[in-house]
């Protein structure tokens, strides 16, 4: 049996180990220790990582009751200084800790009981079971968290029978039996717990809650904590002191001056439209057919274009059929049509011309599209455009 220094003392980071034990899993490597400062990942927390004297710890699992150090390497049963990733510790301890505020003061204010806790890498989240809450009441919560925080309010732990936890008043039952860990800030918050945390809220730093979304007919709280909540406003404030300067506006007129770029993009983005439109409609008037085909090799046009161009054309010339092929570095794409009084069968067209590469496309007897990569070139394809239409004529 390991004994778990993380329950005595959140703290220690160092400590000297004896390995006991070792093996090898579907995870990795492991070992197992005498005693361990090293947290398995639980409770929407995860692990620790560190070292064990010259091997890495990259994970760490509770099963089947014994505590398994996943290392980058073997290690044998000796003794070795553990040392934890001590700022991941810490990030996890005030990520947790303000878990634990949070919870407490949507159940307390707004009657909002969190059903599930997340301690992602990059951002933390609460799973509230409604989503009735406002952003005026996230805007007080998060401000007596902070308050709170700043109170330096003890946060303690200790253990006790699951029939003493029954007469206690705790945030939720505990899920399992036996000996209980609770833990307790002080005037606000007692609940069963086997995370890690600081002594006492002023360590958890600071609080900000950044997002919410609905999630499941309740509400996702996105918040973060400590130095977490400070690299996030440090990220924030670099973002806009670099829009101020390509803006050239003031970060309280940002929001305007965006607005005023979206307003002059979308009417460029129309005028731009407009105008391809009408080169389009100039271009379709200088392709003409020849004995009622049309042939045309272009470099890099979108196919979505093709498609727009061969329309025009054949509204034009109602009884030609045209084959438009785009080439880019080795692969073909093709758009055949045909005018409403002209024979033939484009889908069929299209199957001849797509034997010569890995692709497919589809249509409709008028009008079909498609390609894929081929070694060929567009003269080939014309080439088997011309013998196909022999068939039609």
């Amino acid at each position: 049996m390991t004994t778990k220094l993380y329950y005595q003392d959140s703290t220690v980071f160092s400590t000297e180990v004896d390995v006991i034990n070792s093996g090898k899993d579907d995870h990795g490597h492991y070992v197992v220790l005498d005693q361990s400062c090293f947290y398995p990942e639980g409770g929407g927390q995860p692990a620790d990582t560190g070292e064990i004297g010259p091997a890495k710890v990259w994970d760490v699992q509770l099963i089947d009751g014994e505590i398994r150090h996943y290392t980058d390497r073997e290690l044998e049963k000796e003794r070795f200084v553990a040392q934890l990733d001590e700022q991941r510790r810490w990030d996890h301890m005030q990520q947790h800790a303000g878990q634990h505020l949070l919870s407490a003061l949507f159940e307390d204010t707004y009657g909002l009981k969190t059903q599930s806790f997340h301690l992602g890498k990059e951002r933390v989240t609460i799973d509230l079971d409604l989503d009735t809450a406002t952003k005026e009441q996230i805007q007080v919560i998060e401000k007596k968290a902070n308050e709170l925080i700043g109170q330096a309010l003890p946060i303690s732990t200790r253990w006790v029978t699951s029939e003493k936890a029954d007469t206690l008043k705790l945030r939720k039952p505990p899920v399992v039996d036996g000996e209980i860990r609770l833990v307790e800030i002080e005037g606000i918050d007692l609940n069963a717990c086997g995370g890690t945390h600081p002594k006492n809220t002023a360590e958890i730093g600071l609080l900000k809650i950044i997002s919410t979304e609905k999630s499941k007919g309740g509400m996702r709280v996105y918040f973060l904590c400590g130095d977490r909540a400070l690299q996030y406003f440090n990220f924030l404030s670099e973002t806009t002191d670099q829009l101020v300067v390509k803006l050239n506006a003031p970060a309280a007129e940002l929001t305007q001056a965006v607005e005023t770029l979206l307003a002059d993009k979308a009417t460029m983005s129309k005028t731009i439209k407009s105008l391809q439109e009408q080169l389009l409609n100039l271009e379709a008037k200088t392709i003409v057919p020849e004995n009622h085909l049309i042939q045309e090799v272009f470099e890099n046009r979108s196919i979505k274009e093709l498609q727009q161009l061969a329309r025009l054309v054949i509204s034009e010339h109602p009884t030609a059929i045209a084959l438009f092929i785009s080439s880019t570095e080795g692969d073909m794409r093709f758009v055949c049509a045909k005018g409403e009084d002209a024979l033939g069968d484009m889908r069929e067209v299209l199957k001849q011309l797509l034997v010569l590469t890995d692709g497919k496309g589809g249509g409709n007897v008028q009008f079909a599209q498609g390609g894929g990569k081929t070694n060929e070139t567009p003269t080939t394809f014309l080439s088997v455009f011309q013998t196909t239409l022999k068939n039609f004529m």
